[in-house]
């Protein structure tokens, strides 16, 4: 058998085992803990004001901005996963990214409210630069000390 093949499966096989530890860890740890029931608010809660503040004659040009930004939100938080720069104490779902309620809710409904009512290139960027800050100062220390996040190699200030 070709060398890479059989290294391939070998990984695979490390893969499969760390694949069921983390399910049995999420189940026995994560699920349905105080963590959890919040990053369950965090992923229902933003939609909810975003339908409530919603102008929906842009509904579909604000929605495909949101989309744009999940992808982006996903894309870098993969990243931040795979280099080790943070990890996630606690998960909505024992899959990744594990910031689910971040990367699908809190963060893209920002934006397209911010979209929606901040119409001109310069309100829009110095509300981005509040956004920014305010997740980077309040909301990550609060995501840390309420156990959903921790970090490995990477500062607020990054962010």
């Amino acid at each position: 058998m070709d060398k890479r093949i059989e290294n391939f499966w070998r990984v695979r096989s490390l893969q499969d085992k760390i694949a069921e530890l983390d399910i049995k860890y999420w189940l026995h740890d994560e699920f349905l803990t105080g963590s959890w029931w919040l990053l369950l608010v965090f992923l229902i809660l933003p939609w909810i004001i975003w339908s409530i503040f919603l102008n929906r004659k842009q509904i579909l040009e604000t929605l495909l901005f949101g989309t744009f930004i999940i992808i982006i939100t996903f894309l870098l938080d993969l990243i931040g996963i795979t280099f080790r720069f943070w990890g996630y104490i606690t998960q909505f779902l024992p899959i990744y990214p594990g910031a689910l309620p971040f990367d699908f809710s809190m963060v893209p409904v920002t934006f397209m409210l911010l979209y929606q009512y901040f119409r001109t290139w310069k309100s829009f960027i110095i509300s981005l630069i509040f956004m920014a800050s305010a997740f980077a100062l309040i909301g990550e220390p609060f995501s840390i000390w309420a156990h959903l996040v921790i970090y490995i190699k990477w500062k607020y200030i990054y962010s």
